[in-house]
């Protein structure tokens, strides 16, 4: 029988990977057309641990899940913000065509590999489009703009014939021939269906509430009630409100149909420096609840997005809300309904997969959430255990096997075995290597001890003032080694190292001749002399830092980082420079918040584009020119991005002095956060401007501008081509070239032309911004001077992100690589390595010391490793008045002389035979 397995060896049997890519591999941009649907689309279980909200605050997204948790972010943003300004803005101020096409294409181009598509979908005439002459209270049949990286391989403006992943090709999907998405027949319409058509209906029986047009809608939902005149005038928001959300209003039916209410506190800038005393508050309806049980974002199955990108993509969904029908007598008929989704893609051939076996029975399970189609496809033996690894995408090999409980690498192994070397090995070499050998004669944990701990062959000398070892410390248990002073034993220990035994014995011949084969087969396995002198063994302690050389800086920074988050209300004792800490704690920001610089640098990228692009002083045949951006779409946008991200505390822009003509003060700052948790439907928007302080002096706004205020040059940023396709007529019968320019072309910035800046402590004194540790990540954007030639420094994005949720490494790092935290790690660095936890935030501890090649766990604990907290706990009791009770010195790894009872029965037999000779000479 044929073997079908695509490996590379046929040891390897046909499994879901195989299927799985047999599938992907039969479907081309050629012949997607005529296949079936069915045959367009991979099992919902294709793709692992899909973000959700209800994980998000219980589980741990590991780094593998980054993009997958991105792409829902920005889904879940643009249901926010399209919610906000359809409802807030009056028809004529809404975001026009082009702005929701620099919108799509941003997402894609500040996402560089994350995201590989963006668009908004609304349902069958649902969009009431302004930017059309004479075209008012009318909707469009299907309106559809959907960006994706295009191909620019062949494109003449790419003279070097390569792919830059820079140009941007963006349709209405909802015009043209064949472009109808909301039909069951469409090739790539799953996420319609996740959220459209919305059935809510109003109760027909309620009372139509007052319905005119004597104040503009921008002011509609301003709960100002100072007067009964005003309390009347604002009975105008009614035309934007979902009557099925009065709290007299209790049919259960229509209850669970309400859509979810967002608070917003607007706080505006009365004068420079100077905020209004009174806040405008106003409600608006966006997607569903973080909390809830449907979460804001669905996902749908990985499918192939024939005619457009032609990949295999995964796409999330957010809801997008407005009132409907707008404008209309009969009040009974408009209620808030799902218009239209958000969609963000990612690359599914980007994503990794997890080929390991879950522990978890309902996560095989196809009807359980978490699912994996790939589980046990791995190679591990038995003796091994499965752990993924990041950065594979869809391939084989993307996990490594490490050794289980019990058992240690062969003395020639340096750490786990590679999936991806496992999977190219041949069926010989399979069965004869890549398993674990097993450990013998285990150690119980120890519990009780008195003055001393026992030392096996890996020992520590004591660290001293000088290098004799007179002055010892009463507070110290390290044991001299050169007396002959015995150790006590513990107490409860039925099972002890014969090894360890013989050698802690009295001095005679017979441990002499132990410690010498014990250091000799040190030195053989591992390349370490465990019998040195003390001198050298001193300066090998020395090599590495211990708890006594850090609390002046790493316990400091702690001290102030638990202080303030127990008592924030401390910051007003202390200056700035007290509320900084080190550049240098910032240590692998840029990977572990890459999404949220990334969120900065679309919201560049989209003004920066806009401001390029935009001339609102063109005039078109059939549509109308894009207007300037207004303050009222920049505080939809910082507000939709603080509350798409649950990492993010705060989001900004801030424009330099004079650069936003449209707003009557010469600065214009507005930011966003959450007014209650990092999951809350509350936001509150300042305008920066209005603080006392302003935000001109502001290190991270000095830095950016110092840097591009007189030097934006486009030869040090990145140009991107924008290829636009817009509809011909009202109905959308044709699709043609957008009137501006074709293709249209930017210069924005790139993640390295922003910049991370120390975590502070933010203390507003008058409690207008949050009280938080912070981690700021500040991109400037650029646009065209007031001639239309030259690029001009025009702001700086600003996202705040929390300090807490920023993995500390305690390990050990070369000397050039700036973190506060590195060697800190309590590993005996002879026998262990120290590796990192990732997920566990800003604590300390939070490491592993795992076994060097040719060393052992010794304790029957069912595990390979110290724990981190546990070193820590250890070491602080060594130091403390009570070190006696400490076992620091039994948590090391010991030689790995033997992995059965024979093999340590022939060495004793030989050093038995070896002292017996010298005895008798």
């Amino acid at each position: 029988m044929l073997n079908k397995t695509c490996s590379q060896f046929e040891w390897i049997s046909y499994d879901k990977i195989d299927e799985v890519m047999d599938r992907i591999n039969s479907v081309n941009s050629a012949n997607c057309f005529q296949k079936q649907p069915s045959e367009l689309v991979l099992p919902e279980e294709a793709v692992y641990q899909k973000p959700s909200i209800e994980m998000l605050k219980k589980d741990i997204i590991m780094r593998n899940r980054t993009q997958l948790l991105h792409v829902r972010n920005i889904a879940h943003r643009n249901a926010l913000l399209y919610s906000y300004l359809f409802q807030r803005l009056f028809d004529f101020e809404e975001p026009g065509l082009t702005y929701i096409l620099l919108h799509n294409a941003a997402d894609i181009t500040g996402g560089r590999g994350m995201i590989n598509g963006s668009g908004i979908f609304f349902d069958q005439d649902k969009y009431y489009p302004h930017w059309y002459k004479n075209y008012f209270n009318k909707t469009l049949p299907l309106f559809g703009p959907y960006a994706w990286r295009a191909d620019d391989f062949y494109d003449a403006f790419n003279w070097k014939h390569e792919w830059t992943n820079h140009t941007i090709q963006e349709e209405d999907i909802g015009a043209g021939r064949n472009h109808h998405y909301t039909s069951r027949y469409n090739r790539a319409n799953e996420w319609y269906s996740k959220w459209l058509p919305d059935q809510t209906r109003n109760d027909q029986g309620r009372e139509v509430r007052p319905y005119s047009f004597i104040i503009p809608p921008p002011y509609l939902a301003v709960n100002n009630d100072d007067d009964e005149t005003e309390k009347n005038e604002w009975k105008i928001i009614d035309e934007k409100r979902n009557d099925t959300d009065d709290e007299d209003y209790n049919d259960d039916d229509t209850t669970k149909k309400r859509k979810p209410v967002h608070s917003v506190q607007l706080l505006l800038a009365e004068r420079m420096y100077k905020l209004r005393d009174e806040p405008q508050n106003f409600e608006f309806y966006g997607p569903p609840h973080p909390e809830d049980p449907q979460g804001p974002t669905l996902w749908t199955r990985p499918y192939f997005d024939c005619g457009r990108s032609n990949k295999w993509v995964i796409s999330a969904v957010s809801p997008i809300v407005d009132i409907y029908p707008r404008h209309t007598e009969f009040r009974h008929l408009q209620a808030m309904k799902n218009l239209a989704v958000a969609v963000a893609e990612i690359d599914f051939i980007m994503m990794d997969i997890n080929q390991c076996a879950e522990t978890n029975a309902q996560s095989n399970d196809p009807q359980s959430k978490h699912a994996n189609l790939f589980a046990g496809t791995d190679k591990c033996k038995p003796t091994t255990r499965c752990e993924p690894l990041i950065g594979f995408g869809f391939r084989r090999g993307g996990y490594q096997c490490l050794c289980q409980p019990g058992y240690r690498y062969p003395p020639y192994q340096d750490g786990p075995f590679k999936g991806y070397i496992i999977e190219k090995a041949t069926q010989e070499e399979y069965v004869n290597n890549f398993d674990c050998l097993k450990v013998e004669l285990y150690q119980q944990i120890p519990q009780n001890f008195y003055q001393a701990n026992i030392e096996l062959f890996a020992m520590r000398a004591r660290r001293s003032i000088d290098n004799n070892n007179d002055n010892i410390s009463n507070e110290t248990v390290y044991t001299d080694y050169n007396k002959d002073s015995i150790p006590s034993l513990i107490e409860s220990v039925p099972k002890i190292n014969l090894i360890a035994t013989l050698s802690s014995s009295t001095s005679s011949l017979f441990k002499s001749s132990v410690d010498q084969f014990a250091s000799f087969s040190s030195k053989l396995i591992t390349g370490f002399n465990n019998t040195t002198q003390p001198e050298d063994h001193i300066k090998k302690t020395r090599s590495k830092r211990f708890a006594y050389e850090y609390p002046t800086r790493i316990g400091s920074i702690m001290q102030l980082y638990d202080h303030l988050n127990h008592d924030p209300n401390l910051c007003e004792l202390m200056t700035e420079d007290d509320l900084t800490m080190p550049g240098d704690v910032l240590n692998d920001v840029d990977i572990q918040f890459e999404s949220q610089a990334r969120l900065a640098l679309t919201l560049s990228h989209f003004l920066s584009s806009f401001y390029q692009i935009v001339n609102p002083a063109e005039d078109f045949p059939l549509r109308k020119a894009e207007l300037e951006l207004t303050d009222e779409q920049l505080i939809g946008e910082v507000l939709a991005a603080a509350g798409g991200d649950y990492k993010v505390v705060g989001v900004g822009i801030y424009f330099d002095r004079g650069k936003f003509p449209n707003y009557r003060l010469p600065f214009f700052g507005p930011y966003a956060y959450r007014s209650e948790n990092d999951i809350s439907r509350k936001y509150t928007v300042v305008d920066w401007a209005g603080l006392p302080d302003g935000y001109e002096n502001e290190i991270w706004f000095r830095t950016m501008k110092a840097r591009w205020g007189t030097n934006a040059d486009r030869s040090e940023l990145t140009e991107f081509w924008l290829k636009l396709f817009i509809r011909s007529d009202y109905i959308g019968n044709a699709l043609v070239h957008h009137e501006s320019g074709f293709p249209l072309y930017s210069y924005a910035p790139e993640l390295k032309h922003g910049q991370w800046f120390p975590p502070t402590f933010q203390c507003s004194r008058n409690y207008t911004l949050p009280r938080q540790w912070i981690v700021t990540y500040a991109v400037p954007f650029f646009g065209l001077d007031t001639l239309g030639i030259n690029l001009e420094f025009k702001g700086v994005v600003r996202v705040d992100a929390y300090l807490n949720y920023l993995d500390i490494n305690q390990c050990s790092m070369p000397h050039y690589v700036p973190n506060a935290f590195k060697g800190s790690d309590r590993c005996d660095y002879q026998s262990t390595v120290c590796e990192p936890i990732f997920g566990r935030g800003f604590r300390l501890g939070k490491y592993k010391c795992r076994c060097r090649p040719g060393y052992e766990y010794p304790f029957i604990d069912q595990n390979d490793f110290f724990n981190g907290d546990a070193m820590d706990i250890q070491w602080d009791l060594l130091m403390s008045n009570n070190s006696h009770i400490s076992r620091f010195d039994q948590l090391k790894c010991r030689i790995a002389m033997a992995n059965s009872i024979k093999s340590l029965n022939w060495i004793i037999s030989v050093l038995t035979v070896f002292c017996t000779m010298v005895l008798n000479q």
